[in-house]
């Protein structure tokens, strides 16, 4: 059994290093998932809403959040604690500590600065190496790494990402209940352009209003209605004079469509400093709450 002891520096800086490297790893996978954010950002037409942002990209970003679970899977050793010389190993035996050992450890990197500080005090042993029966050492030069068990390696990081996933999936599906599928070919072309006239009669001065009208929405007995208001002065000057011009829109599409008969979608677009903002409302009357 290897008695040699970690000095606290060694550790921090391995804790350091590999959240740096895992974190980099994680975000080229988070990628796909910010060009489909940066594009709905600047995206000012009337897409379709969606549940999630992200889309299915997400369950591609969570393989990042799964290997930095796993980080130490491979002989207990991440990259930091290659390059640092430095070993996971199992508290009672001393040798490499098991795939599902290393995940259990670093569950608790979600509690990270607590982590670091027991780690600061006791460098071998922090809280995730209690509970999972493990301890860090330093990784002697020479030292033949034993053979790899892939099969368990590849059992961990399943695990791992089925914790992390089955929680996004469920999430998902309950946001996907709430999608707005209205049917294309429904489109009301006058009732449209009479919309943007109720608009234009009354806030002309204000904004320009591009207004698209559905009449059916997939299994919903109501229209969708989806309005661009793009703002005719440069910027919006407080938060009370965008609540009192949300106001007065809603009021007029109140008068155009009766409560409970849509879903609308407000999207209202301005400039400030420079650059396009956007803000969306949405009136969903599916809502229990607005149903009461």
């Amino acid at each position: 059994m290897n008695e040699q002891k970690v000095n606290a520096g060694t550790r921090l800086a391995a804790m350091f290093l590999d959240h740096v490297i895992m974190t980099f790893a994680m975000m080229i996978l988070a990628i796909p998932g910010m060009v489909a954010t940066f594009s709905k950002a600047f995206n000012v037409g009337h897409d379709r809403p969606q549940a999630s942002l992200f889309g299915n990209s997400v369950y591609i970003m969570l393989i990042g959040f799964a290997v930095y679970w796993c980080k130490d899977s491979i002989n207990g050793r991440s990259p930091a604690k290659r390059i640092l010389k430095l070993q996971v190993v199992d508290n009672t035996t001393g040798i490499a500590a098991s795939p599902i050992k290393c995940w259990i450890r670093n569950i608790f990197l979600g509690f990270w600065p607590l982590e670091a500080i027991v780690a600061l005090i006791n460098p071998s042993r922090r809280i995730g190496d209690f509970v999972a029966g493990t301890k860090v050492v330093p990784f002697p030069a020479g030292t033949t790494e034993q053979k790899v068990n892939w099969k368990a390696v590849v059992i961990s990081l399943a695990l791992a990402y089925a914790v992390i996933g089955i929680p996004f999936y469920l999430m998902k599906s309950t946001l996907e209940g709430r999608e707005i599928n209205y049917v294309e070919n429904s489109f009301n072309e006058s009732e449209s352009r009479a919309t943007e006239q109720l608009f234009a009669d009354s806030l002309e001065s204000e904004l320009d209003a591009d207004v698209r009208v559905y009449d059916k929405i997939e299994n919903e007995d109501l229209k969708y209605v989806s309005v661009i208001f793009r703002i005719k002065e440069s910027y919006l000057p407080s938060e009370e004079a965008f609540e009192q011009l949300k106001s007065k829109t809603i009021a007029l599409a109140l008068i155009k469509f009766p409560e409970k008969t849509f879903i609308g979608r407000f999207r209202y677009v301005y400039r400030m400093g420079g650059s396009v903002q956007t803000r969306d409302v949405t009136l969903d009357w599916r809502d229990p709450v607005e149903n009461e």
